[in-house]
């Protein structure tokens, strides 16, 4: 189908291309791309700045003065980060605006750092320590894992030795509600207990902190700094969790309206996702001989329309070759993953989308050599590809490795939930065991069947869903929600064993329409015993709701609100 045939993403050269590059602590400006896309006597000059964090505002930046103007190559300040270059043509003009991430070995760290990692050598004598690199896409569920990064796919499970969770299952309804799983190991209803989402976040046990305690040197990087995993709609950290993060020159580039191109994949003549690979890959070249641990999430790309992924194959197999030629796998364990499936979109919206939304990806990819030394491990993870997961999983591997074989007890609390991926995760693992909400869990699910939206029960269902939906939004700003249209609903036929631990429990899928704002809202409701009817907690919006919450400032609550204001708007219009 025309979803898949996207073309590998290409930025043209000529849209403000970058004349300059890195070498060692110079910025350089290079005379064959000044010739190629400026032509010489067109060029004048380079001028460079920094951009700076901000003390303890994470969502503002800061950019020091612009430095004095230069046409060959200038020798930039000692631990430079982030760098913001124009260049200008006779006319004074410009020509080419590139901002550059540099990873400055900040000598200051190396003292605590080698003490750390001396600390947990000498304290809990693992048996071995690996670089962590994870690579996210956002929102793309495992069979569009498949379907698109073919190329990748098959690099990363023939050329190098991996293990692709297939029964991988999600823990929550957006990104924050499964990186806390995957990152603290807490549910968000556990960390809800004592943190609201009005606060900072400096307080989460962060997977980050773990690692830095142990000695490795610690990277973040994002491409969406206001819609990102920790800061939509949130405050965010008020100090940095990782030694390593991009979040400013992100934000300075997201403010620059110059340079975005193609669907704002493009910055300059360089495709987003391929600078912030690169931005990794130069993590892994500086710290060649101390251990690492670093976290891309990628949202741009694929989380509006899955099908993009097929775009970044080519990218994303040339940056996995790119760092095993390099050596750097032979000392990795790279973990590709999703935080979770689709949210809305067109392979969403049909029976076999809801599935997928459910389903995202985890590939853990080890060293030969590791798997060679420690065949048991081998054989668990193998057994474990065909197990119910989840991130709870991942997060307890990240900790058993970090802590590898040790004989001493690990300096880490103890794990609520999920088992190391090194041991053998049971064949009978329910979605209570784990625990999967059960709007998340696929287990036991057999096969639909279509119930008229024309018949009694459906007109009953669909009104229970409308009064849990109207029971979530703020009253006072939205406005109350009526039903426009049922569009489906689907009895879930579960198998016979799934039936009686749940003790003949039904299950429906009721997808339905609401007034104002064409809302299309989809919902499980489970019946008991045919007289007792509940709604999920977690209700998906499936259509995008830009522009109609703006009222609201809670990212759950924008799910569902409709802003009053723009009925009233609405209204005005139509007396005109």
């Amino acid at each position: 189908s025309d979803l898949l045939n996207k073309e590998t993403i290409q930025c043209d050269g000529s849209y403000l291309p970058d004349i300059t590059y890195i070498e060692g602590q110079e910025l350089v400006i290079n005379s064959s791309t000044v010739d190629k896309y400026i032509g010489v006597d067109g060029f004048k000059e380079c001028r460079y700045r920094q951009i700076l964090r901000h003390g303890t505002n994470e969502n503002i930046f800061r950019s020091s003065k612009w430095k004095e103007p230069f046409t060959n190559r200038i020798e930039l300040k000692k631990n430079s980060e982030f760098l913001q270059v124009e260049c200008t043509n006779n006319k004074s003009e410009l020509v080419s605006k590139s901002y550059w991430p540099l990873i400055p070995r900040n000598e200051e760290f190396d003292e605590m750092d080698y003490l750390n990692f001396k600390k947990r050598q000498t304290e809990s004598a693992p048996k071995e320590t690996l670089n962590v690199i994870m690579i996210c896409l956002d929102s793309l569920p495992r069979n569009q894992f498949l379907r698109s990064l073919v190329k990748t796919y098959s690099y990363l499970t023939n050329n190098l030795t991996s293990f692709d969770l297939t029964m991988h299952a999600q823990l929550g309804i957006n990104t924050f509600h499964n990186s806390l799983p995957l990152f603290t190991g807490h549910s968000i209803e556990e960390t809800n207990k004592w943190w609201t989402e009005s606060n900072h976040m400096d307080t989460l046990d962060i997977i980050w902190k773990t690692f830095e305690k142990a000695g490795y040197r610690t990277l973040f990087a994002e491409d969406e700094p206001y819609g990102g995993a920790f800061n939509y709609l949130k405050k965010g950290f008020k100090y940095p969790f990782a030694r390593y993060n991009n979040r400013p020159l992100a934000l300075a580039m997201e403010e620059d309206k110059d340079i975005w191109s193609r669907n704002n994949f493009c910055a300059g003549n360089q495709l987003e996702v391929n600078f912030l690979l690169n931005y990794v890959g130069s993590f892994l070249d500086t710290f060649s001989e101390n251990p690492v641990f670093g976290v891309l999430m990628l949202t741009k790309a694929t989380h509006d329309d899955t099908t993009n992924a097929k775009m970044l194959d080519d990218h994303m197999l040339n940056f996995y070759q790119s760092l095993n030629e390099r050596g750097h796998l032979n000392r990795t364990l790279l973990i590709s993953f999703s935080d979770h499936g689709p949210r809305w979109g067109a392979i969403r919206d049909s029976v076999n989308g809801e599935f997928e939304s459910r389903t995202p990806y985890t590939i853990l990819t080890f060293p030969d050599w590791f798997l060679t030394k420690h065949p048991e491990v081998a054989i668990n993870l193998k057994i474990n590809t065909k197990r119910l997961t989840t991130h709870y999983d991942t997060h307890a591997t990240l900790q058993d490795l970090l802590y590898f074989k040790s004989d001493m007890p690990p300096p880490l609390a103890p794990l609520r939930h999920g088992i190391s991926l090194f041991d053998v995760i049971p064949w009978d693992r329910t979605c209570n065991d784990v625990p999967i909400p059960a709007d998340f869990c696929m287990c036991g699910y057999q096969n639909f069947e279509e119930i008229s939206i024309q018949s009694q029960i459906s007109s009953h269902l669909a009104k229970l869903v409308l009064k849990s939906l109207n029971s979530k939004i703020n009253s006072s700003l939205c406005a109350v929600l009526k039903i426009k249209d049922i569009l489906r609903i689907v009895k879930i036929l579960l198998d016979e064993n799934t039936t009686k631990v749940k003790n003949n429990q039904t299950v429906y899928k009721v997808k339905l329409q609401t007034s104002p704002g064409d809302g299309i809202f989809e919902a499980n409701v489970y019946g008991h015993n045919g007289t007792v009817w509940s709604v999920g907690h977690n209700i998906d919006r499936l259509n995008l709701y830009r522009g109609q919450a703006d009222c609201v400032q809670n990212a759950n609550d924008r799910l569902f609100c409709y802003c009053k204001d723009l009925l009233k708007h609405a209204q005005d219009g139509d007396a005109l």
